[in-house]
């Protein structure tokens, strides 16, 4: 059973996964989905690509960890970044690891920056006809190696330029064509959730089925400000809302032992009383630094 800082950091890696913000911070409208490939484009990027191609799935050889694969052109380079649930690098940790696309290795002088769940690196953009041939890229490090599935590439590269192409103005909803969205005729789409929010989100669904479902002592009004949490959190969750109980169900689902119930009635109160952002802040906190409460518990709710 996992600590609810796990839990919260579980909540945060997911975000590299749904949308890739190592490629691009700009808030990003669909333009197609093509073979396993979503392709974006990023509204007001004026630039030659202002596109992104992104392929995510989850590995079911290594306990279904979440995997993504972001690539994007950028003038006469290319901007790839690998996300793996797994990692858990510095921010902006320098890594130096050969690059194989199959069993080629790449050639090329590059360093990779490390970010929490992601890597990301700059190549010339003659690595392109190496990825179009390619299924697998690996990273090669001293005790593993680290393979990301790259199916039908292609496909999603000539999205990708279709993509770079086309002027913003002129993508409009085709008749009979799904994904393509209108970038500038549709209402811009909300910002996503912060990190602090989603993970606030995730120990709350926690939250809400322990009081359903196991003997906890609550109150009719802690129930009820616990939903009324959530319910003003539920609309901008929604998108990732399958997402993210389907992370908490793989995990496990139990309900919290008899010496940590008073742990679970200071999380319970915590999140009453404090706004998503806070209430992820004190969670975060080492043992010793929160003088008010114990430490959060070592169990998952």
């Amino acid at each position: 059973m996992r600590t609810l800082s796990i839990l919260v950091a579980l909540a945060a890696g997911l975000l590299p996964v749904l949308g890739a913000p190592a490629a691009s911070a700009g808030e990003r409208q669909p333009f197609e989905v093509v073979k396993g490939w979503e392709v974006e484009r990023t509204i007001g990027d004026t630039s030659a690509n202002p596109c992104l191609m992104t392929h995510a799935y989850e590995d079911q050889d290594d306990n279904n960890a979440a995997n993504a694969v972001v690539f994007a052109l950028r003038g006469s380079s290319a901007a790839l970044v690998l996300v793996y649930q797994g990692w858990n690098f510095d921010k902006e940790e320098p890594i130096k690891v050969p690059l194989f696309l199959d069993k080629k290795p790449i050639k090329v002088k590059t360093t990779w920056i490390g970010d929490g769940k992601t890597l990301r690196t700059q190549l010339p953009d003659s690595v392109v006809p190496d990825l179009l041939a390619a299924k697998t890229v690996i990273l090669r490090f001293e005790d593993s190696d680290a393979d990301f599935r790259i199916p039908n590439f292609a496909a999603g590269y000539e999205s990708l330029r279709r993509c770079d192409a086309t002027p913003a103005t002129a993508i409009v909803p085709q008749p009979g064509q799904p994904g393509t969205a209108a970038l500038q005729a549709a209402p811009a789409q909300p910002p996503a959730p912060s990190q602090q929010r989603i993970a606030a989100y995730v120990v709350g669904l926690s939250v809400q089925r322990v009081l359903k479902e196991c003997d906890v002592s609550s109150t009719g009004k802690q129930r009820a400000a616990v939903d009324a949490k959530m319910a003003a959190l539920q609309p901008e969750m929604a998108p990732l809302e399958a997402q993210l109980r389907s992370e908490l169900k793989r995990n496990g689902e139990t309900c919290p032992p008899a010496d940590k119930q008073a742990d679970f009635q200071e999380v319970l109160r915590k999140m009453i009383e404090l706004s998503p952002e806070d209430f992820v802040a004190v969670l975060e906190k080492p043992p010793a630094a929160d003088n008010a409460a114990k430490a959060a518990p070592d169990s998952k709710l």
